[in-house]
């Protein structure tokens, strides 16, 4: 049985795994595709180097650190079940792993846009992260789909930046955001609320978006665009477990903690998750673990405690 079983295999999973390695827990990590977003999310343009976004550095030096070292389980868990002080993980090609404690770092899956032209242009002007690739639209005509939180804290970030902005959204109005109001009145940004996507324009790099509202069609210009209609958290195998809000996020409090003992989550999949920024998740990954282990060390001492008379 191992101390701490890692559940993904992103910057958040590897920054625990790291923390776990050097306070020397017998961990086992279960993922996947090593590396998360970070392998996909290489740049808004195919030719963009991995390492140009903020945080990719620390993630390759994680790697070498500690899963090209450590216990690995290259699967995909379907399971996770509570049994008395210990879970049990079970994964889709049968391997089956009991654990003190857990820590889930699976990530969160963008909600994709099902209109012609987008799947080739992906990488080629088009992203699902605008947060992430905030520098580098300096001088561009930009359009965001979808009017989220995150997608609009995106939008003032790169306001100054950007020639013009569009915010496209099938909403028929803006979240009830502190900036909201301000967005608005700046002059390079256009907001289109009630408005929906027919296609994406482009051959090899992002031209135009076409939209419909009240009947009319507009072809906006843009040489960058980003999509952002909410993320979908990879929970599926918690169902069993109590964790989960109504959106399927993991619930953690201001330690990582879930309120079953002996779990943890971190990263995009929880509902502490702020705006998939690499540097983030390596932190919030780091934290998460630093609970893990003082569930562990208190359980150990607990051990040695003499029992009552």
């Amino acid at each position: 049985m191992y101390d701490l079983v890692i559940v993904g295999g992103g910057p958040a999973a590897l920054s625990a795994a790291f923390y776990a390695q050097n306070k020397r827990l017998d961990v086992m990590m279960v993922y996947e595709e090593l590396g998360g977003k970070t392998n996909w999310n290489r740049g808004l343009n195919a030719a963009t180097p991995r390492n140009g976004l903020p945080g990719n550095e620390m993630v390759d030096m994680l790697v070498l650190r500690t899963a090209r070292k450590g216990r690995v389980i290259h699967d995909r868990v379907v399971s996770v079940q509570r049994r008395d002080d210990r879970f049990a993980l079970a994964t889709a090609q049968g391997a089956a792993v009991e654990t003190r404690a857990v820590l889930v770092a699976t990530g969160a899956t963008p909600r994709r846009l099902e209109v012609p032209g987008v799947q080739h242009l992906l990488k080629q002007g088009l992203g699902y992260s605008l947060t992430t690739f905030a520098h580098q639209v300096e001088g561009c005509r930009v359009a965001v789909i979808g009017a989220t939180p995150r997608s609009l804290r995106g939008v003032a970030e790169i306001m100054h930046s950007a020639q013009h902005l569009y915010v496209i959204s099938a909403e028929p109005e803006l979240p009830d955001l502190p900036f909201g109001e301000a967005l608005r009145r700046a002059p390079n940004l256009e907001v289109l609320t009630g408005t929906a996507i027919r296609d994406v324009i482009g051959l090899d790099s992002a031209k135009s978006v076409v939209v419909e509202c009240d009947g009319t069609i507009r072809h906006l210009p843009a040489d960058r665009i980003f999509v952002d209609l909410g993320l979908i958290p990879n929970t599926g195998f918690l169902q069993a477990l109590d964790v989960l809000d109504p959106d399927g996020f993991v619930v953690v409090d201001e330690v990582n903690a879930t309120a079953v003992p002996g779990l943890y989550a971190a990263g995009d999949v929880t509902t502490g998750a702020f705006g998939e920024q690499v540097l983030i998740a390596i932190g919030d990954g780091a934290r998460a673990a630093v609970s893990a282990y003082e569930y562990l060390l208190a359980g150990q001492l607990g051990a040695l405690a003499p029992a009552q008379a």
